[in-house]
């Protein structure tokens, strides 16, 4: 009886043990700068057979991995990153998990010197609030702008005019090393198209920011770092590039690192030569139109100059100093040829404009971090930003009437200049071992001084100064913000809830000609919200994690918006802001799944995002004129579903990232009366519509025999709607091919292969409908060169004087 019951307990309690599982966890650092490494492959072999097995991760910011829910058993943990000497642990599982501790990866010295890519880097990484993308991974990278790297990215769209959306939404906060760095809705496409895309490391996508994170924006963040590395020794890259449009770039970029100091320092020089063009058709329903074509060649150069320090004062406190500036000049001319048949109205109306202007910027900060210990930190940044330059245009219409023709000059000078001022102060504090607090301050304070000179006549040489036109705009916006977050692990459960609280003050006055700020009074708003913050996630087994999350953001109104000038650039339409818009907020869930195997991975997330008084853009016709302001109007309500999938298939020679997005946007039906500029009241509306568009991007890097890279990427944006009217769909093809010869690279891209980037729109109005299609640059060829350089064999670590490592196996913390 005994033995039965003993047999049985046995067969019940086998197959338990065969189930038995445990996560191997651990932590890659340099060896030599003690800083931990990103994107190092880990993958699971069987200590029996020597078979590569289904298991396998990447590492985070931190330098940390996890393999979750490994069967017991004896295996090796192999470890590898380009650029250094593998590393391989031997462990078992026996139905608990097993940490590796810290792993020290050494430099591969003669990899490095030689720069022998053997595979491509994996583009994209998951972590638990963002998507981190590898600008070293993207081929078609070279020699490009951060404008344009960015319509690269899954799920982000780049438009016409240089502005960014994510997810179809435009309301998007863009930051420098994750900071404004005085970038705003009004210089943010300048700035961008003049950063060098060679000087970025990578670019985070935060869809769904935590209480820590600012809440503007809200699509989310898009958050640009520039490269700072920190391999010891003195290292850097040469760059040169050149298109089929004339323009070009060179640069060259420095580090040198040690156990005291580490900087760098980088300069490049950008030139461009666009050429866009645009037609609109404006149908009317009596059957008469006004039409225009128009062509816009220009061009531009720009310097980019960034460097910084920071210095290891002790084992725990570093101070540092760093910036970036620009400075850069761009001319453009522009003929558009109208011709209307609307009784009253000219026949011929030819629009030649002049543009030119200059543009400056600086970011310059410092900072200091105290490190109790890994766990326990505490960082300080204070930063300054001023962006800014003349801007000059001057527009000749000659407008041919049915009894005569008439010529009228028109000039404006604006001399826009930014500045702001920024301090941050983060505290972490890991409280025990599934416990972590994290605090703060962010202050950002900001002046926009804008004056604008519009001067008319017949000709250059008898205009005189239109004082009805003259316009100056100051506008102030000061944010001051608290943060808190919990967060921790418990097992396979993570959770994080924050609260921030926001008080903005915005201030603005808009000055006719003669007037000073004493003469008009102060518009004035102050506001204060609260934005609340949750995340959960699980890991389940078979390298399963679902999350869950939910965050309160918002998009406030920026001076161009507020600014009650009118822009007469285009007699035929004429845009100006709203000092009364009211900033819109929004609330965001989303429940995020993703599955990874060792060569696949799958994620998908559902998002919804509620917004009332949204802001959006109207547009009315007065006069014949086609005026467009802000307002708030109609509530929205946008759901979806971004799936991404990536699979390394063919013994890893074919990598594709696969990123599919689906939404619908649902906007209610609302009604407006607006006060036009002839003194009446225009009324609009707008039923209620329901959108439903998707868009598509697909890369492939194929890696290619003789040292060849392949990559190729395709874009596909459907119809939308708006609440004017709509947005039709569209779709581009790049590509790119890269050699390494030793320390030389060549890169050869072209991009918008088959000449189909092209923005088109649709706008109803009450008797009309207008059709705009604009287009820019087009199909470029670029041929990009670039040198690497240096001395990595340097050991600038605490232990200077020791003999070096040269096992190939480096050190292990435990």
């Amino acid at each position: 009886m005994n033995l039965r019951l003993l047999t049985t307990a046995c067969a019940g309690i086998l197959p338990l043990l065969a189930l038995a599982a445990g996560d191997i966890t651990g932590k890659i650092i340099n060896k030599d700068t003690g800083n931990p490494m990103d994107f190092v492959t880990i993958q699971l072999v069987d200590a029996n057979t020597g078979k590569a097995l289904p298991i396998g991760a990447t590492t985070d910011e931190q330098g940390d991995f996890i393999l979750k829910n490994v069967k017991d058993g004896k295996y090796i943990v192999k470890i590898s990153n380009i650029g250094s000497i593998d590393q391989e642990r031997s462990i078992e599982v026996k139905g608990s998990n097993v940490n590796i501790g810290s792993v020290k990866l050494a430099d591969d010295a003669k990899l490095l010197q030689e720069v022998v890519v053997e595979g491509i880097r994996s583009q994209m990484r998951f972590e638990l609030d963002k998507k981190v993308f590898s600008v070293d991974a993207n081929i078609a990278a070279a020699g490009q702008s951060a404008s344009e790297l960015l319509e690269s990215i899954p799920s982000v769209e780049v438009d016409q005019d240089g502005e960014v959306s994510l997810r179809g939404n435009s309301s998007v906060t863009i930051w420098i090393n994750g900071k404004e760095s005085g970038l705003t809705a009004d210089n943010r496409a300048q700035i961008l198209e003049q950063i060098p895309a060679e000087t970025i490391d990578k670019i985070e996508v935060i869809t769904n920011p935590s209480a820590k994170y600012s809440p503007e924006g809200t699509a989310g963040i898009i958050n640009i770092i520039l490269k700072k590395d920190r391999k010891a020794g003195y290292y850097g890259s040469a760059e040169v590039s050149a298109n089929s449009r004339g323009g070009g770039n060179a640069g060259l970029n420095i580090n040198y690192n040690s156990s005291k100091v580490d900087a760098f320092a980088g300069l490049g020089f950008r030139m461009r030569h666009p050429k866009g063009g645009s037609k609109m058709d404006r149908q009317f329903d009596d059957g008469t139109y006004t039409r225009s074509e128009g062509e816009s060649p220009s061009h531009g150069n720009n310097i980019f100059l960034r460097l910084g320090a920071t210095v290891h004062l002790t084992d725990k406190d570093d101070i540092s100093a760093s910036g970036f500036g620009m400075l850069g000049h761009n001319k453009g001319n522009s003929t558009t040829r109208y011709v209307s048949n609307v009784p009253g109205n000219w026949l011929q109306n030819n629009d030649l404009s002049h543009s030119r202007g200059n543009h400056r910027g600086m970011h310059a900060e410092v900072g200091y971090t105290h490190k109790w210990n890994d766990n326990h930190t505490l960082d300080f940044t204070g930063s300054y930003n001023h962006w800014g330059g003349p801007n000059d245009r001057n527009y000749l219409q000659e407008i041919i009437y049915p009894d005569f023709e008439e010529d009228i000059y028109q000039e404006q000078n604006m001399d826009m200049s930014t500045n702001s001022w920024e301090a941050k102060l983060d505290y972490t504090n890991h409280l025990n071992d599934w416990l972590k607090l994290e605090a703060g301050f962010n202050g950002n304070y900001s002046k926009e001084n804008t004056p604008t000179d519009t001067y008319i006549g017949t000709s250059p040489e008898d205009m005189v100064q239109n004082e009805a036109l003259y316009n100056r705009f100051i506008y102030r916006n000061n944010v001051s913000a608290l943060y808190a977050t919990l967060g921790g692990k418990v097992q396979n459960f993570s959770f994080s809830a924050g609260l921030r609280s926001e008080s903005w003050q915005v201030r603005t006055r808009s000055l006719a000609f003669g007037q000073t700020e004493a003469d008009v009074p102060e518009f004035k708003k102050n506001n204060f919200a609260l934005f609340p913050s949750a995340f959960v996630s699980w890991s389940l087994p078979y390298d399963n994690e679902l999350q869950i999350n939910y965050t309160r953001r918002l998009r406030r109104p920026w001076g161009g918006q507020l600014n009650s000038f009118h822009d007469i650039s285009d007699p035929t339409n004429v845009s100006y802001g709203n000092p009364e818009l009211q900033p819109q907020y929004s609330n965001a869930f989303e429940l995020n799944w993703l599955k990874s195997w060792t060569f696949h991975m799958i994620s998908l997330s559902a998002y919804m995002r509620t917004a009332n008084d949204m802001m959006n853009r109207i547009s009315y016709l007065d006069g014949g004129v086609m005026y467009s302001t802000w307002a708030n109007i109609a509530d929205e309500l946008n759901s979806g579903c971004e799936i991404v999938m990536k699979n390394s298939l063919f013994n890893s020679r074919l990598d594709l990232t696969t990123t599919v997005n689906l939404y619908n946007n649902h906007i209610s039906a609302w009604n407006y009366n607006f006060l036009a500029e002839s003194g009446n009241y225009v009324p609009l509306s707008g039923n209620k519509q329901n959108s439903f568009a998707w868009d598509a991007r697909v890369m492939a890097n194929v890696r290619l025999p003789w040292s060849l890279a392949l990559q190729a990427s395709g874009n596909y944006n459907s119809k939308r709607l708006s609440a004017q009217g709509s947005r039709q769909g569209g779709w581009n093809v790049d590509l790119g091919v890269r050699r390494v010869f030793g320390s030389w690279s060549f890169s050869l891209n072209c991009r918008d292969l088959f000449d189909s980037r092209r923005f088109k729109s649709t706008t109803n109005g009450i008797d009309y409908t207008q059709y705009n299609e604009r287009w820019r640059n087009g199909r470029t060829v670029r041929l990009t060169v670039k040198y690497t350089f240096g001395n990595m064999n340097s050991k600038h670590n605490k232990n200077d004087g020791e003999p070096a490592d040269n096992s190939g196996y480096g050190d292990m913390e435990m």
